[in-house]
């Protein structure tokens, strides 16, 4: 393989240690202190980690005693072929392999009315029907291992966003939730973001970018603060040759109904190229492939099988697959009314329907089949609730599903200290991979090519100060100074108060409202912090506000002839300035809060 930076050819020792047992030699007192051959006995289940992630096991030494084989020089003979890692990642990413388990995750959703309203409805109108509590997932488990493609499957209603969000950490709204997610035996929370990402349905872009400037933007406030400039960039340009993205990467994204650009298609692969980027360990995908074409949809789905071979842990919902598009998967976690209908490789499902009554048509698409035979029809609605308990209940008595729940049971049952010890190599890493002036730098960049690209809005307001001070000025032309206009002048200040006001909150609470669900979702990724991104919205706020205010000032000052004194004309503007900032920042504020 050939490094995109100085063009050598990169060789690599045929046995790759995984740094988890690198961390815990490193930083764990007791492992360099006591005999290895003791402290091997303890440490089974690293070697466990070890052998799903299909690294090979060296006989007689002690796992994590070899220093991590990248630092290592590598041997003459052996060589990775370049077609190995097509449109893979060639940073030297030191990430280890993941686990991800959950058991017995309950989710319900509370009814419409409740507390009060709930309690009178039940006492003044007892025959009026009151919504119950709606349970969304039922107790359902599993385990995804290192080098697993997964595809959560299921017709609408199953429960398959619902356990993505919920296995994501994403927010949950007001849905209760009860259960235990962990990434390799560790309860991570909301700290998953660390090591995963995360492909969700909603495209949200800033319209008036490019796709070289989103990945760009990305590439600097995700990847590790020791990559260089140069690595960021060539990985944008690995993205947007794999992706199909080469020819668009100068074209703005857009958004229906204001800014042509991007089609659906192709925000879905650079919503994905975005998630990908940084290279984590476990990725979630939420229907990746909605609204792409055939040939798109398999490439997505065949970069995540690359990304598998490469040790990645992945979870994917999707929704009637083409064949080519199925055989991709290696496991199956087919969903219906919240429960499992089936968990397990994708070679014996077919086998498993079989067994409890329901065999596959020749020639047809299975994915098909089943979601089919898992779905709700609502003019057949009691006997396919029936169909799909039945084969629910059928597959929660099979050896399989008990395998499954006892190996997922295992990696809650770790001791403290060895989910102390791999917890750590997570918990560790920083929240947020740039610095807070790097966050503000770039929020910054990414704010102002914004206003600069989409000059509508900022040439309506100058339009619109220039207006609403020629109106104003008409209004209190030339006004005499005497006790009888001493009241037109307090009017003018009066309204030129109100205007300002208003004006700050309706440009404010529009540019917030529009970005607000892209920030939540950044947020959450953890890509920047909450002050660099109102830092950035505020400063970018400030010359513009004051410029409009300063116009609608100088109109109404000189028309009204008011006292022309140049001093007093700054200090009204000064006034007017800060009365603005303060509405800003309370806005900024309140919006914290309710986010």
């Amino acid at each position: 393989m050939t490094s995109p930076v100085n063009g050598t050819e990169i060789k690599f020792r045929p046995v790759q240690i995984n740094t988890l047992g690198d961390y815990v030699r490193q930083n764990n007192s007791a492992w360099r202190s006591r005999n290895f051959s003791n402290r091997q006995r303890d440490l089974d289940w690293y070697n466990y980690m070890r052998r799903q992630a299909n690294v090979p096991l060296e006989q007689g030494i002690p796992y994590g005693k070899v220093r991590n084989s990248r630092i290592l020089s590598p041997p003459e003979d052996v060589v990775i072929s370049e077609n190995d890692d097509i449109g893979l990642s060639k940073l030297d990413f030191t990430s280890p392999p993941v686990t991800l388990t959950w058991l017995d995750l309950e989710v319900t959703a509370p009814p419409k009315d409740k507390g009060l309203k709930r309690t009178l409805t039940k006492l003044l109108c007892p025959s009026k029907e009151v919504g119950e509590p709606k349970v969304l997932l039922k107790g359902v488990s599993g385990i995804v291992k290192p080098g697993q493609l997964v595809a959560i499957m299921g017709a609408s209603g199953a429960g398959k966003t619902t356990l993505m969000n919920v296995l994501a950490h994403r927010r949950p709204g007001s849905l209760k939730v009860s259960g235990e997610v962990r990434v390799n035996g560790t309860k991570m929370g909301r700290h998953i973001n660390r090591v995963a990402g995360y492909v969700q349905q909603e495209e949200l872009f800033v319209p008036s970018m490019t796709t070289r400037e989103h990945l760009h933007f990305h590439a600097m406030l995700r990847l590790n603060r020791d990559i260089t400039k140069e690595q960021r960039l060539n990985r944008v340009e690995e993205l947007l040759n794999f992706l199909n993205l080469k020819k668009t990467e100068n074209t703005l994204i857009g958004e229906p109904g204001r800014i042509k650009g991007l089609s659906g298609g192709e925000k879905r692969r650079l919503l994905f190229a975005s998630e990908v980027l940084n290279d984590p360990p476990l990725l979630f995908a939420d229907e990746p492939t909605s609204g792409l074409d055939g040939s798109m949809a398999f490439i997505i789905c065949d970069a995540m099988r690359k990304l598998c071979n490469q040790g990645k842990t992945i979870v994917c919902t999707i929704h009637q697959p083409s064949s080519e598009i199925f055989q991709l998967f290696d496991t199956l976690y087919l969903m219906a009314e919240g429960r499992v209908a089936y968990f397990g490789s994708r070679k014996n499902a077919q086998e498993f329907f079989s067994m409890v009554g329901f065999d596959a048509p020749d020639n047809y698409n299975l994915s098909d089949f089943y979601i089919q035979t898992l779905a709700i029809l609502p003019f057949d609605k009691e006997n396919s609730l029936q169909r799909v308990e039945y084969i629910c209940d059928e597959f929660e008595q099979t050896a399989l599903y008990a395998q499954r729940v006892t190996e997922a049971r295992q990696f809650h049952m770790i001791d403290d200290d060895q989910t102390d010890a791999i917890g750590g190599l997570f918990n560790r890493t920083p929240k947020y991979k740039a610095s807070f002036f790097t966050q503000l730098r770039w929020l910054m960049w990414r704010s102002t090519i914004d206003m600069f690209k989409n000059p509508f809005e900022l040439r309506l307001r100058f339009v619109l100060s220039i207006i609403i001070g020629l109106l104003f000025g008409i209004i209190f032309l030339q006004l005499e100074y005497n006790q009888q206009a001493f009241q037109n002048i307090s009017s003018v200040i009066f309204v030129l108060i109100i205007n300002t006001s208003f004006s700050s909150v309706q440009y404010s609470a529009d540019s917030y409202n529009r970005q607000l669900p892209l920030f939540f979702k950044e947020h959450d990724d953890g890509i920047y912090r909450t002050i660099p991104y109102y830092v950035s919205k505020i400063t970018l706020e400030l010359p513009t506000q004051a410029f409009t205010i300063f116009i609608l000032i100088t109109i109404v000052y000189w028309m009204a002839h008011y006292n022309r004194n140049l001093g007093l004309l700054f200090a009204l503007f000064i006034g007017f300035r800060l009365l603005s900032i303060g509405i800003l920042i309370l806005r900024a504020k309140f919006q914290r809060r309710s986010g």
